[in-house]
């Protein structure tokens, strides 16, 4: 029955993908594949924190249906991967459980299908057996065919004359179709096979336990210990008193009144800022994970690097709303665009992680358990930043920007072809944008007038017509229907006009 089931998705996979694009299919296919897990499971009870994964997916197929962008599409695809290892078995962080997903979909030491076809050599087990002994051996062959062909020029001449023979024997073989295939069987095999007890990255206690003393006398333990104390508050003292100097620069000279001088940089600025952010929470966490790790937080006179511990982490927030400010200065003066709204969501990430290292000194939560939370905010921050139509909102902020020297003309052609009719509405503001542009002493966009922008707007057009045309029901999505619609009947009254 569960291999009927199995084969049955399979054939639908083919059905509604087979040469489409991604749309109503992916959304109905994901729907289809929570069911079919849930029932392999039998696991029809939400359990605690299922309900995270099923609000990301939902959130993940409304921005597939109606905005149709790479985040929602790459979203569902991630964060339903990680759901079906998740109800089958511990609880990990989505992270993990989307890395376990991924490699039991190639585990060869379970069988190939959900249930056993036949017994001995001549069912699957004794498939996986033969496939397992000729593997090497075919290697071996492989790899000394390689070396006799690159170093004897007739056995080379022989070998091409019988590649040649051998290839046209799958002239009329659809190699796409063969891949096609075997991703869709691939993907049902990890969704279907028995979860296995794949190993934890990360232990699964919430809270920091006390550790045995080692040693056999009291006094020696206490003394490591103390040591180990003396040298985390010098280590804290010192990073605090490094931070607090590049905060105090920071504060100083752009947190009020900051004035881009000229000849500066801000894509160095904003790019600085934030490679120094990552370096410097990656290092926070390091330091905290390692030094609040086991009995330093049961030690009686800690008090004081607690202390050093939370402005440590408080520092780092305030380095953080530094690049939130320098992010605002380089949209106030280039406009807005993918990278800048990567560097603001990665700041929100940064935030909450700092907010759960304040927690973990507080409240003696595991590493683990940071992790886990901030890879669970990060699956739903990725999944309510899917339901927003980026395209449209860059575009129509960077359409109505002041400074209209300095907006990326040639950012508009990048986007989806969604955003085409808000930029035939507003040509004559980009028309101004290039105008100005040109009146730079540097100039980085390719158009020089706007006849050369609307011949390329124009050919994006008829491309995106003329693709929408030939997919079927099963490509459908709102977004793409609505500009399909737009953009046909612009070129329809174009040509009535002309």
């Amino acid at each position: 029955m569960r291999n009927a089931i199995f084969f049955g998705l399979w054939l639908v996979y083919y059905l509604i993908f087979w040469q489409e694009a991604a749309g109503l299919n992916l959304a109905l296919f994901a729907i289809l594949l929570v069911i079919g897990a849930k029932w392999h499971r039998q696991s029809w009870r939400l359990q605690s924190g299922e309900g995270y994964y099923l609000a990301a997916i939902g959130l993940s197929l409304f921005g597939v249906l109606f905005i149709n962008s790479g985040l929602s599409i790459a979203v569902l695809i991630i964060v339903s991967f990680s759901y079906y290892s998740f109800i089958g078995g511990p609880r990990k962080s989505p992270l993990e459980h989307f890395f376990y997903a991924i490699l039991r979909m190639f585990n060869v030491q379970q069988p190939l299908l959900v249930e056993k076809l036949g017994k001995g050599p001549k069912g699957i087990r004794g498939l996986q057996s033969f496939l397992k002994l000729v593997f090497l051996p075919l290697v071996i062959f492989l790899l000394f065919f390689m070396l006799f062909r690159a170093g004897n020029p007739i056995f080379k001449e022989w070998s091409d004359v019988f590649s040649k023979q051998f290839w046209y024997l799958f002239e009329d073989f659809s190699w796409a179709l063969f891949w096609f295939l075997s991703l869709g069987f691939l993907l049902l095999r990890s969704v279907f096979l028995a979860q296995r007890a794949w190993p934890s990255l990360w232990t699964e206690q919430e809270f920091i336990q006390r550790g045995a003393r080692r040693g056999k006398r009291k006094g020696l333990s206490i003394l490591g210990l103390k040591r180990e104390y003396r040298m985390a508050l010098m280590v804290f003292t010192s990073l605090n008193l490094l931070l607090l100097s590049v905060n105090l620069i920071d504060i100083r000279w752009f947190w009020f009144g900051f004035e881009v001088p000229n000849q500066f940089s801000l894509k160095e600025f904003l790019h600085e800022g934030v490679a120094y952010l990552i370096a410097s929470l990656l290092l926070a966490a390091a330091v905290v994970f390692f030094y609040f790790r086991n009995n330093l937080n049961f030690y009686p006179a800690n008090k004081a690097l607690k202390v050093l511990g939370q402005v440590w982490i408080i520092q780092n927030a305030i380095l953080a709303l530094s690049v939130c400010l320098r992010t605002y200065y380089y949209i106030d003066f280039h406009g807005i665009a993918y990278g800048r709204i990567v560097v603001l969501s990665t700041l929100v990430l940064v935030l909450f992680g700092l907010f759960l290292l304040h927690r973990k000194l507080s409240k003696y939560h595991t590493s683990a358990t940071v992790f886990r939370r901030v890879s669970l905010f990060g699956m739903m921050l990725l999944a309510s930043l899917s339901v927003v139509d980026w395209d449209r909102y860059i575009s129509r902020f960077n359409l109505a920007h002041d400074r209209i020297n300095e907006i990326d003309v040639d950012n508009y052609l990048r986007m989806h072809p969604r955003t085409y009719p808000m930029l035939y509405e507003n040509l004559n503001r980009v028309q101004a944008q290039i105008s100005s542009h040109q009146q730079n002493k540097r100039t980085w966009i390719h158009y020089e007038d706007i006849d050369a922008f609307k011949e390329r707007l124009d050919q994006y057009s008829r491309s995106f017509i003329n693709q929408e045309q030939v997919q079927g029901f099963w490509s459908w999505n709102y977004a793409d229907a609505s500009a399909l619609r737009q953009l046909s009947e612009y070129q329809s009254d174009e040509k009535a006009g002309t």
